[in-house]
């Protein structure tokens, strides 16, 4: 029967690969070394400037999925703190420009532009009133109210939410999340929108959430988006085979390519489908943890992480910081990550004995905190 340590690979669209370690190597080398200086007998000193080699290497089989990945829900975000380009968004002009504009968001079955989700912003004179009416808008419709004078990120972040929450929640659900605004204050400005419907796949490209004028008329100012994300990130259940993920690896790593690159070399790579992003970004390695267990247990599942960078300083480095459950999604960042090691394969190698049911593997990982070129 197949053993080991149950691993995770995982891939830059959020699906993972899961495989059996059963020896592994966590190996750091330190560029340290001493020299002796004369005429002391041989006293030695040196150099330590933190500078350091790492790599992973983990043998172990590839069996049958336990369990499989489940599905997951496309999600998406808008920050009404900040413009794109990273000014003030509730500007009196731009907030004008708001109320000749819709907010369309698509579902996962919508097939055409003219069956998204739409919200409507109507003015309103009243002083603090920015919120989410049921009957406030044209022929008594719901719509958000917007005091083009004095709204707020906050009061606008908020009426979204409330307007998807009541009128949209078939669809979607929507939480209001915390985010830098233009003057790099963190505040409830963010709304969080989730889809209600789990996969991967959509009828046609996501580019909602979006803003779409509803009327051209000579005159009327146009709206200076907020910052954004549309909806990704969704997957698909699937359960797969030991044969089914050695193809996979095999096919992956021999061809590959991190979007990053892409998006340089070719702006259009960037619309790719969330199957297309498929390079290995990341590893979650998980071990027992005593210093973390509560309510009389004796062990809680912890991942392997590497406490890189500026941000990580005394018990941030070690197991007491580390809070994340194992079944964390894993999560890139600039800052670190405590999800896991970010990096990538170097080596892979894939042997099989006949009449087995699993296949064996080498692998060497290489820790990178940013990978530049995949």
């Amino acid at each position: 029967m197949a053993g080991g340590i149950p691993i995770r690979l995982v891939q830059e669209n959020g699906n993972t690969i899961e495989l059996d370690a059963t020896t592994m190597v966590l190996s750091t080398s330190r560029k340290v070394g001493g020299s002796a200086l004369p005429l002391t007998g041989s006293f030695r000193i040196g150099m330590d400037l933190n500078v350091n080699k790492a790599m992973i290497n983990i043998q172990g089989i590839i069996a049958d999925d336990r369990e499989g990945t489940l599905a997951t829900a496309h999600s998406a975000s808008i920050n009404f703190g900040k413009q794109k380009e990273g000014q003030r968004f509730t500007m009196a002009s731009n907030l004008e420009a708001l109320l000749n504009y819709k907010l369309h968001l698509q579902t996962l079955s919508t097939a055409v532009a003219s069956q998204e989700k739409t919200i409507s912003f109507t003015n309103t004179a009243s002083a603090g009133a920015t919120a989410y009416s049921s009957n406030g808008g044209a022929d008594s419709t719901p719509t958000v109210l917007v005091n083009t004078s004095d709204a707020t990120s906050v009061q606008l972040a908020t009426a979204v939410v409330d307007y998807i929450n009541n009128q949209l929640s078939s669809d979607f659900t929507a939480t209001l999340g915390e985010g830098t605004n233009y003057e790099s204050v963190s505040m409830n400005c963010v709304v969080n929108i989730v889809m209600v419907a789990k996969g991967s796949a959509t009828t046609m490209r996501r580019t909602t959430p979006n803003f779409k004028i509803t009327t051209m008329v000579n005159g009327n100012p146009f709206l200076d988006f907020p910052d954004r994300a549309t909806f990704g990130g969704g997957t698909d259940s699937v359960k797969k085979s030991a044969g089914d993920k050695a193809m996979d690896l095999y096919g992956v790593i021999n061809n590959s390519t991190r979007r990053s690159l892409r998006g340089v070399l070719n702006p259009i790579s960037s619309f790719r489908v969330d199957s297309e992003k498929d390079y290995i970004v990341g590893i979650q390695i998980p071990y027992n943890s005593s210093i973390k267990a509560t309510g009389g247990d004796l062990y809680v599942a912890r991942n392997f992480f590497m406490p890189t960078g500026l941000f990580f300083n005394g018990k941030e480095k070690t197991s007491e910081g580390n809070d994340e459950p194992a079944s964390v999604k894993f999560a890139e960042s600039l800052l670190g990550t405590t999800t896991g090691i970010a990096g990538s394969i170097q080596k892979f190698d894939i042997t099989y004995d006949a009449g087995e049911s699993v296949y064996n593997f080498n692998m060497i990982f290489a820790p990178i905190d940013k990978l530049l070129i995949g």
